[in-house]
């Protein structure tokens, strides 16, 4: 048998045989490769064991995969240390100026009694004051109580040394009653007293609704 071309060698009935079984196998295998596709797989026949390791990455799953890959949250971690402090900002702008203080107020002083009896020059009232200028003022009703009087008065007395301002009736008759009044400016330091007197030959008087008031002056 002749061989192909210009006869210069000869190829025998194997040979042909061989490279016609080549063409078939090669053909065929990218005939199948072009033709099998997801339809043709049978569910459940593709295992891990067909999957080359690490070859599925995340881009190739569904958002829900992905999702599920996700573990619980751990619980949290011990708290870090304290950072140091940060540099000192700068100082802010000067706040208004306050309102002006008000000079301290000292209160009204006042005394009352309803009954007492008089023998001699007798305190009657008293108060303590801050010491400073006061407009004082005092009201005191007496009744005479012997059988006969030279007379009922009552003076307000400062610091138990000067008698600021007295008033009196004289002469008055046995259990007549009288209302005096009495006011002074003055700058008392420690007391301020009303002071009560009924000159009776004997027997004794009394003062009822006495009161003794002190408002201070401001300078």
């Amino acid at each position: 048998m002749r061989g192909f071309g210009d006869g210069s060698h000869r190829v025998g009935p194997l040979a042909v045989i061989a490279t016609l079984a080549l063409f078939i196998v090669v053909g065929g295998s990218a005939t199948a490769a072009g033709l099998i596709n997801g339809k043709d797989i049978k569910p459940g026949t593709v295992t891990a064991k067909q999957i080359k390791n690490k070859s599925v990455t995340e881009a190739k799953l569904a958002p829900s995969a992905v999702d599920a890959l996700q573990g619980p949250a751990g619980p949290p971690g011990a708290a870090g240390p304290v950072g140091p402090a940060g540099p000192a900002g700068p100082a802010g702008a000067a706040g208004a100026p306050g309102q002006p203080g008000q000079d301290g107020v000292v209160s009204p002083l006042t005394a009352t009694i309803e009954y007492a009896e008089l023998g001699g020059d007798a305190t009657i009232l008293r108060l303590e004051p801050v010491p400073g200028p006061y407009l004082i003022t005092a009201k005191a009703t007496l009744t005479a109580g012997g059988a006969y009087s030279d007379g009922l008065s009552c003076s307000i007395w400062t610091d138990d040394t000067d008698a600021e301002d007295t008033a009196s009736r004289s002469p008055v008759a046995m259990n007549e009653t009288v209302a005096l009044s009495l006011m002074a400016v003055a700058s008392p330091t420690e007391s301020i007293e009303l002071r009560c007197d009924a000159d009776a030959f004997s027997g004794t008087g009394n003062v009822r609704y006495a009161k003794l008031f002190a408002v201070p002056i401001q300078g």
